[in-house]
C-alpha cells in the first residue's frame, strides 16, 4: 500500500511538468497562422505608391487653353457660373493646331518683366523724375513691338515650312496664305499686348495710386490724423513735414505694387475674351475663306463659322 501510494503520489507531481511544452507548441501553432495571415494581408492592405501625374504647362500665347472643369460640388451652377461658361477665355490656337512647347525667351524668361515696366512706373510715379513714367511706357511698348515682330517672323517661317512641303490644291495662293497667317499672328500679338500689358494695367495702377492719394489727402484734413502723424514723426526722429510727405508717397506706391499681381490674370483673360468675340473670328474667317485656308486643310478652318 505504501509503494502504491508512493507511486500514485509521484505521478500527479510529474504531470504538471509536461503541459508547458504542449502549451508552447499550441501557442506557437496558434500564433503562426496569425502571423502568416498578417504577413499575407500586409501587401494588399498597403496603399499603392502614388504615381506623379503629368503636368501640362502652357508657355505660349498660341497654345489653346483647356476649358475649365465643371464643378461637381454643388448640384446646380449659379447665374454667374452659367454666364462665364458662355464666354471664351481661351488663348488663340496656332494655324496648324500644334502646341508650341519650346522655350520662348520673350515669354518665359526675364525679358517678360519688361512688359510690366509701365505698371512699375505708375506705382512709383511719386518717386520718379518728371519723365520717369513716360520712359516706363516707352520700355513696355518697345517690348510689345519686339515681341510682335518675333511672333510674326516665327509664324511666317513655320507656315512657309509646312505649307510648301505638303500637297496643297493649285487653286490656293500659297504665298498669300503664308503672308496672311503671319500677319494675323503679328496683329493679334500687337493688339493683345497693347491692351493687356500696357493700356489696361497701366490705367488700373494709375487709378489705384490716384484713389489712395485722394483718400490720404481727405484723411489729413482731420486734425486728429495730422496729430497722429506728427507723433509718429517724432517717434522715428523725423520732422513732421518730411514724415508726412514720405508717408503720402509710400502708401500709394505700396498699394499700387500690391495690386499688380492681382490684376494680371483677370486682365489677360478678359482681353482674350474680347478678342475671341471680335478680331480673332474675323481674321480666322478671312484666312479660311479669302486666303484659301479651308482648301489647304488648315486645322483652324475645321471649326470656322461660315
Amino acid at each position: 500500500m505504501q509503494c502504491i501510494t508512493g507511486s500514485s503520489a509521484l505521478r500527479p507531481a510529474a504531470a504538471p511538468a509536461r503541459p508547458p511544452p504542449q502549451r508552447r507548441r499550441l501557442a506557437a501553432a496558434a500564433v503562426q497562422p496569425e502571423r502568416r495571415q498578417q504577413e499575407g494581408s500586409a501587401a494588399p492592405d498597403a496603399p499603392p505608391t502614388p504615381q506623379p501625374r503629368p503636368v501640362k504647362i502652357n508657355v505660349f500665347e498660341t497654345m489653346g487653353a483647356d476649358p475649365p472643369a465643371a464643378s461637381t460640388s454643388s448640384g446646380e451652377e449659379g447665374p454667374l457660373q452659367a454666364l462665364l461658361s458662355t464666354i471664351d477665355f481661351s488663348e488663340p490656337m496656332s494655324f496648324d493646331g500644334d502646341e508650341k512647347t519650346e522655350y520662348d525667351p520673350l515669354r518665359d524668361g526675364p525679358l517678360r518683366y519688361l512688359g510690366y515696366a509701365n505698371e512699375l512706373g505708375e506705382a512709383f510715379a511719386a518717386w520718379l523724375f518728371a519723365g520717369g513714367v513716360p520712359l516706363s511706357y516707352a520700355i513696355a511698348i518697345g517690348y510689345v513691338c519686339f515681341d510682335t515682330v518675333d511672333k510674326y517672323r516665327k509664324t511666317l517661317a513655320d507656315a512657309r515650312l509646312k505649307l510648301t512641303t505638303r500637297a496643297v490644291p493649285d487653286s490656293v495662293d500659297v504665298e498669300k496664305l503664308i503672308n496672311t497667317i503671319g500677319f494675323e499672328r503679328g496683329l493679334d500679338t500687337l493688339i493683345w499686348q497693347l491692351i493687356a500689358s500696357v493700356a489696361t494695367p497701366g490705367y488700373t495702377i494709375h487709378t489705384v495710386v490716384a484713389i489712395a492719394t485722394w483718400a490720404l489727402n481727405k484723411a489729413e484734413e482731420s486734425a486728429q490724423v495730422v496729430g497722429a502723424l506728427e507723433q509718429a514723426a517724432g517717434a522715428v526722429g523725423m520732422s513732421s513735414a518730411a514724415f508726412i510727405e514720405t508717408f503720402n508717397k509710400s502708401v500709394p506706391t505700396a498699394l499700387g505694387l500690391l495690386a499688380i499681381p492681382l490684376i494680371v490674370h483677370p486682365i489677360d483673360a478678359g482681353v482674350h475674351a474680347v478678342l475671341n468675340a471680335t478680331l480673332r473670328p474675323a481674321m480666322r474667317r478671312y484666312i479660311c475663306q479669302e486666303a484659301g485656308g479651308a482648301e489647304a486643310g488648315l486645322t483652324i478652318c475645321e471649326d470656322c463659322k461660315r
